[in-house]
């Protein structure tokens, strides 16, 4: 009971408006996937955008994507759930010059849920400075 006397009110999603993905961008070599020294929000727009047109020609650079985070070779980046399946198939086949290549370290339809595997327990969103107890 909620402090009103009333019954507490609940309701589900059915379906998210958004997938979440964590990404991270790999030079493939001949025995593993190494991971790439750090890249920027300009160079993650381009890697993604050329892996979206590669696949999916002129439809996949309409798919908008939200780059929420970018950390050394890693990316944090939203997408409209109707696109997860073209932006899925995207990302696992592309492989640009230099051999790099996305990596999909994590995929949900809930920012949390993809986060906090992510992080191992580090706080992910702080701002830059050390993590506070």
């Amino acid at each position: 009971m909620s402090t009103n006397g009333q019954p507490p009110r609940q309701f589900t999603l059915r379906q998210p408006p958004y997938t979440y993905y964590h990404l991270s961008l790999r030079r493939l070599a001949l025995t593993s996937l190494q991971p790439q020294e750090s890249v920027d929000e300009i160079t993650a727009r381009t890697h993604l955008s050329s892996a979206l047109q590669q696949y999916l020609g002129l439809t996949g650079t309409a798919i908008s994507i939200d780059i929420l985070k970018v950390q050394d070779c890693n990316v944090w980046i939203r997408v409209p759930q109707d696109d997860e399946v073209g932006v899925t198939a995207s990302l696992s086949q592309w492989v640009g010059t230099k051999d790099l290549t996305w990596k999909i370290e994590q995929k949900g339809t809930w920012l949390g849920g993809v986060t906090g595997r992510a992080t191992g327990g580090r706080q992910l969103w702080d701002m830059g400075g050390e993590a506070q107890r």
